[in-house]
Parts: C-alpha cells; structure tokens; sequence
C-alpha cells in the first residue's frame, strides 16, 4: 500500500533538455499515478520583448512536435500575447474621441514610488555560486547554481549582464536551484557575468565558456 501510495505522486523528469532552432527549449516529464500514466514538458521560450515566459506542454516535446518545428511567429502568438496585444491596440484605436469627451475624468491614483525593502540583512550577498549547469548558444539560454542560502527569488526582479549585454533571468520552473537567463547574441566567451537583484549587484564573476553548446544550423541547398 505504500507504495502504491508513493506511485500516486511520482513526476520523473528525463535527463537533458530538448531544444529546437526556433528558440523552444523543454525538460520532458512523466506523471505516474494510480494505474495512470501520463506525459508533459516544462519549457523555457524568450519572447521579442526579452520577456522569459515558461510555457507546459500536454506532451512530450520532440522532433515529431508541431512546436518544434512551429515558426517563431506562432511562438510569439501563441505564448507572448501578440495578437492580444495587437487587438488591444486596435481596440482603442478605434474608440471614438467624443467618448471620451462625455465621461467622468478619471481620480488619478497616488503611486508609492519609495525603493522597495531589502529582502535579506545584506543586500549585496550573492545569490548564485558562480557554477553554471547549462550553456546553449544554439537556444540563447544559460542556467546558474543558486546557492542554499540565497532567498525566495520568487516574483523578485533578477537582472544580468553577460558579456556587457542585457539579460533577462527567470527562477527555472523545472529546477527553481538554477537562475535561468537568456545569452546575448553574439556572444564571444569567456565573458563577465553581473547578476543584480532589484538594482543592487550581487555576483559579478567570468564565465569561461566551457561546455557551452553552439549548434550551426546547416543552410539548406536551394
């Protein structure tokens, strides 16, 4: 009985993540549970705005996907919002001014604009510990070690720079002891690395970009 238990609530996590060239990169999982079994993925896509938006998958993400062979265009709608966007705009594009014109003004909001508290006794204490677990050109995606001791990232604001560059950094779905941040494109290795938390620096050290993955997509002949 207990282990029927414990096989009610197993996830099992493959090794390795799969990445397509259109910038879609997930960790492949089963779901066991009692006598059901089934299959998914966690995903990590950058969308055009440098937003890190981490999108599941109802199945396992392989080349037989249509994700992983779906334009960036369709990534862009179907996981950052483009067209909802764009249809918000054109929405209130076409209101018409006179609207606005027979409406109540609207009681403008007071914002408190003070710097937020610090979440740990040291602002400055580092957060990461410098190791870094994944490296892909080819997905523009980086993965560092966060250290036991850090706090709750959670909703916290986790900027980079990488070699100079801005990057965007997100707690990994997946794994939340990795920072997972997007690569700056080009990118020529080793490079500094400058990790701050809600504007105050907290790491600063070189990557030597070993075992850094760089896939060159051969061009197809006409």
């Amino acid at each position: 009985m207990l282990s029927t238990f414990l096989l009610s609530m197993c996830r099992s996590y493959d090794n390795g993540t799969v990445a397509s060239i259109n910038g879609l990169s997930c960790q492949n999982y089963t779901d066991y549970g009692f006598l059901t079994r089934s299959e998914g993925a966690d995903c990590f896509y950058v969308c055009p705005d440098g937003t890190v938006t981490q999108p599941h998958i109802s199945e396992n993400f392989s080349g037989d996907s249509s994700l992983f062979t779906a334009s960036k265009e369709e990534l862009d709608s179907q996981f950052c919002s483009v067209s909802a966007q764009a249809t918000a705009t054109e929405s209130l594009a076409s209101t018409p001014a006179a609207a606005s014109a027979t409406e109540p003004p609207l009681e403008t909001a007071t914002i408190d604009a003070s710097p937020r508290a610090p979440i740990s006794p040291t602002a400055a204490a580092p957060i990461l510990t410098g190791e870094v677990t994944m490296c892909d050109q080819t997905t523009d995606l980086i993965s560092f070690r966060i250290l036991d001791t850090a706090p709750d990232l959670t909703g916290e604001l986790v900027t980079a720079r990488i070699a100079e560059q801005e990057s965007t950094c997100a707690v990994n779905p997946v794994n939340t002891s990795l920072l997972t941040c997007t690569l700056p494109s080009p990118l020529t290795l080793p490079a500094q690395v400058v990790v701050s938390l809600d504007g105050a620096v907290v790491n600063d050290f070189q990557y030597d970009g070993v075992g850094c993955i760089l896939v060159d997509t051969p061009i197809p002949s006409p």
